[in-house]
């Protein structure tokens, strides 16, 4: 039987040192591109594992990434994991998801056993836990570097990373007004999440550059598919129900177009529906969802890297990801003046 290939073994054909392979995989700094490509060919072609027990005691390390998430939407939450592992797993970290609720003390009081038994790397905080401060807090305690995505506040001077929501948002009311619509509603997401702010606050700003004096309409919605239904038969149900509907992420949209069909009003024959994420369910709902395009998983990668690569990090640091603009069947041009 052959022997499992050793990190002696990776040194020898690389020709390199152990030390420089050890680099390689804890992806740490100072190894050349080139020679870090040659290990990572020879790792690759000797199948090596890296001990990770060994790792760990070796750097006082666990190699563990905790992916944190409070369920609020499935396609974020999958897009995150699945982006986070993908990272992980190529630079030999373990990923470790932690389902929270921060309102609940009990889940809380877990979520600190957790955190101080599995002696965690690092911890990427979405929304809309990257607002808490008591999740914050015991991460503090427990000295686990965290990267915040898409935070509210700068908080403990921590690295965040964001989207360009305002860009997505501009280009989708640009679009809408080109078609000639000019009674709008907008369908916004829960306070505690700061893209439901910036969002909301890039529509208003858009709707005033690209159209001027027209008809705007809110209702208030909570990230999912029955919030958004909710909202849509508010909105039909009024005098003057606008012809163009915007809400902020795709679960809310999709119950706008439900509440539509329920109304017996046609889309986009009567009612232009968009979205935001182009989640699974834009593209399965019929008509297809306009929608934004965020790059989750890639911000997620982003955020393993920034917490693998960076052992001591900085004081200050913000990443910005562009979105992209997808039209689909969902929406058309303003059914009447």
């Amino acid at each position: 039987m052959m022997k499992n290939p050793t990190i002696i073994d990776v040194a020898k054909q690389a020709g390199v040192s152990w030390k420089t392979v050890s680099r390689v995989v804890n992806g740490e700094p100072n190894v050349r591109p080139a020679t870090a490509e040659r290990v990572r060919s020879v790792i690759a072609d000797l199948a090596y594992r890296p001990n990770t027990a060994a790792r760990s005691l070796a750097g006082e390390r666990t190699f563990l990434i905790a992916a944190l998430t409070a369920s609020l939407s499935a396609h974020y939450s999958v897009a995150l994991h699945r982006g986070a592992s993908v990272i992980c797993r190529e630079r030999g970290f373990h990923l470790a998801l932690e389902e929270l609720d921060s309102s609940d003390p009990a889940m809380l009081a877990q979520f600190e056993r957790a955190v101080a038994t599995a002696s965690f790397d690092g911890a990427i905080v979405p929304p809309p836990l990257c607002n808490d401060p008591a999740v914050l807090a015991i991460l503090d305690r427990y000295d686990v570097r965290y990267v915040l995505l898409d935070p509210i506040d700068e908080v403990n001077a921590a690295p965040m990373i964001v989207a360009d929501d305002a860009v997505g948002v501009d280009a989708m009311v640009e679009y809408a007004a080109a078609l000639g619509h000019r009674r709008f509603a907008f369908v916004e997401g829960p306070p505690a999440h700061r893209a439901s702010g910036v969002r909301r606050e890039a529509y208003h700003a858009a709707i005033a550059r690209h159209v001027g004096e027209c008809a705007v309409m809110c209702a208030s919605g909570a990230f999912t598919f029955a919030s958004g239904m909710e909202a849509g038969e508010r909105l039909f149900n009024l005098r003057d129900r606008p012809t163009f509907v915007f809400a902020a992420n795709d679960d809310m949209a999709v119950g706008v177009v439900a509440a539509a069909h329920r109304a017996g009003l046609a889309t986009p024959g009567d009612i232009s529906v968009a979205g935001f994420d182009d989640s699974e369910a834009a593209q399965l709902v019929w008509p297809s969802l306009t929608t934004v395009r965020q790059p989750i998983s890639e911000i997620a990668k982003a955020a393993v890297e920034t917490l693998i690569s960076k052992p001591s990090l900085p004081s200050v640091m913000k990443a910005l990801f562009d979105v992209d603009f997808i039209i689909r069947g969902s929406t058309g041009p303003v059914p009447y003046v």
